[in-house]
This record gives structure tokens, sequence and C-alpha cells, in this order.
């Protein structure tokens, strides 16, 4: 790890640890403090768990949100994809729009020189 990186104190379930991140300290501290709050959380529920059941339940709680919001990313991608198709194939038809509306210009102009 850089030697520059970021450290700070934090306690989860009671018990402090110390992290060196190079994120920002404050980032830091509210990823330890959703961790916290989700072991506590489980400990309402549950409070004869000891500290390492209370782990591993927080980080498959943790994991399934992780997992449903990259399920969810997942599917906002193939939105946005399928949105900028749609997006070409109308740019195509504005173009061809155009065009014809430029060719009928064209061919009213000229008929405006006719004589008859």
């Amino acid at each position: 790890m850089e030697e520059n990186a970021n450290r700070v104190e934090v306690y989860i379930n009671g018990k402090p640890y110390r992290m060196k991140s190079g994120n920002e300290v404050e980032y830091m501290k509210i990823i330890a403090e959703t961790v916290d709050d989700m072991m506590s959380e489980i400990r309402k529920n549950n409070n004869k768990l000891g500290r390492e059941d209370l782990a591993v339940l927080a980080a498959l709680n943790l994991a399934d949100r992780l997992r449903k919001k990259e399920d969810e990313a997942d599917s906002l991608e193939d939105r946005l994809t399928a949105v900028q198709s749609e997006n070409e194939g109308l740019k195509r038809n504005i173009e061809e729009l155009t065009k014809e509306l430029n060719d009928f210009i064209t061919a009213f102009d000229r008929t405006k020189n006719l004589k008859l």
C-alpha cells in the first residue's frame, strides 16, 4: 500500500480497528459504519450470536446488497444500450427525412421555374 495512504481508527461491534487505505478518511468511516450498522441490526434480532457469526451474517447481507446493485447496474446498462440503439435509429430516420425534404424543396423550386 502507498506510503501516503490515509489511516483512521473505527469501531465495529464495539471493537476498534485501524484502517489504512488510499480512500478518503470520511469514506472509510462510512464503510465501517455500514458494517457496524449491519451487525447491530442483526444482533438486535439475534442477541445470542457470537462475533464471528455476526460478522458472517453481516457479510452475507452486504454481499446480497452488492449482488442486487450489480444486477440493477447490469439491467441499466442493457437499457442504456437499447436506448442508444433506438437513438441511432431515430437519427438515421431524421437524416433520411431531411434528405427527402431537401429533395422535395429542390423539386418544388424547379417547378416554379417552369413556364406553362
